[in-house]
């Protein structure tokens, strides 16, 4: 899917690559992502939660985008096939986000039953959820992987100092929709803007301002481990850097959130070299070829689209049992949440494992 090793058709990079460590690091954003959702730390300390889901957490999903371009987008770009394997790529994120959509289905409507809107709006509505938001409130990632990989196939097309300056441009324009939106609401021009674009999206962390960038940077990390350009004693160093820049994030994100300046908080200045620093380092430290098996493979990607199903199961079954703790001590809840949600992967791995053996047997 969408973090698996897509680039079938390059298989020398697959192997010369040290994918190892990003396999590994799928099930710690994955974790990340739950967190950001269940705030682990709130009940223990409100800062130390915001430090944890609202700055620290935020590496999740631009480590998802960066693998996507490491793998689909140089293929796409470097290898015969070009638009034709983007345009692959997003048939089968289409499909899985039509069918993780009919998942949540009866959560939306539940919803909308008891909170009714006119037909004029709720077509509105549904247009701005497949293309933008998402169909439930962890699916905005399908549409900024489709909608980003296009938009970074075409510029990098025009070059690629075209493509960063278009990817770091469309990046500084949803900054100021999210974590900066407090200075541009007060420039009249820059708040007249936003609000437009906010009728078509509910944020700017979404395919036009938010992927591309990350996406691009992923392919670049691709190019340069072909090219031979990371060295293996380079790790320590960008291991350290990507700890240094982790802390000015940190910085970043209490000085915004002191001040009441985010809208919202997936995006920041530093996240971009964090990102950098990151995958560098864990190209560098991973000397292994990935490890195989369903469940190693597979599991990140069922945790992050079962972790909310798993949410509202949990708070259904403290509405029933009235055993209100798991909610209020944070803790709890998340690791309630990650067990459940490990619990749900499992059975859909053995699953997935005996619908391949009957196919086999046939």
């Amino acid at each position: 899917m969408c973090w698996q090793r897509e680039a079938k058709g390059d298989l020398s990079l697959q192997q010369n690559a040290r994918i190892g460590k990003l396999d590994d690091f799928k099930w710690v954003a994955a974790l990340l992502v739950a967190a950001i959702h269940t705030s682990p730390l709130e009940s223990l300390n409100e800062t130390a939660d915001f430090l944890l889901t609202r700055v620290l957490a935020r590496v999740a999903v631009p480590f998802f985008f960066m693998v996507t371009g490491f793998f689909v987008l140089y293929g796409a770009c470097k290898e015969q096939g070009g638009i034709k394997r983007i345009l692959s790529f997003i048939k089968k994120a289409g499909f899985w986000y039509l069918l993780v959509t009919a998942l949540y289905l009866p959560v939306q409507l539940y919803k909308l039953v008891n909170n009714p809107v006119k037909p004029a709006a709720l077509a509105g509505s549904v247009l701005k959820a497949v293309f933008f938001d998402g169909t439930y409130y962890h699916l905005w990632y399908f549409p900024a992987v489709m909608t980003g990989l296009l938009l970074v196939y075409f510029f990098l097309r025009l070059g690629k100092k075209k493509a960063y300056a278009c990817a770091g441009i469309l990046y500084i324009t949803g900054l100021f929709g999210d974590s900066y939106y407090g200075i541009a609401e007060k420039i009249p021009v820059w708040k007249g803007m936003y609000d437009g674009m906010f009728r078509l999206f509910s944020y700017t962390r979404n395919g036009l301002f938010f992927s591309p960038l990350f996406l691009l940077l992923g392919y670049e990390m691709a190019v340069w481990v072909r090219q031979g350009k990371l060295g293996e004693k380079e790790a320590v160093r960008n291991g350290r850097n990507f700890i240094i820049s982790l802390i000015f994030m940190c910085g970043e994100g209490l000085l915004l959130h002191i001040n009441h300046i985010q809208k919202h908080d997936s995006m920041y200045f530093i996240l971009p070299i964090c990102m950098l620093y990151l995958f560098r380092y864990l190209l560098l430290s991973g000397n292994q070829k990935g490890r195989t098996g369903i469940f190693y493979l597979k599991g990140p990607m069922l945790f992050y689209y079962l972790h909310p199903l798993v949410i509202l199961l949990v708070r259904g079954f403290v509405k029933v049992t009235k055993l209100s703790f798991v909610l209020t001590v944070s803790p709890v809840y998340f690791l309630a949440v990650v067990l459940g949600s490990m619990c749900a992967v499992f059975i859909c791995v053995r699953l997935m494992h005996e619908v391949r053996q009957k196919r086999g047997r046939n």
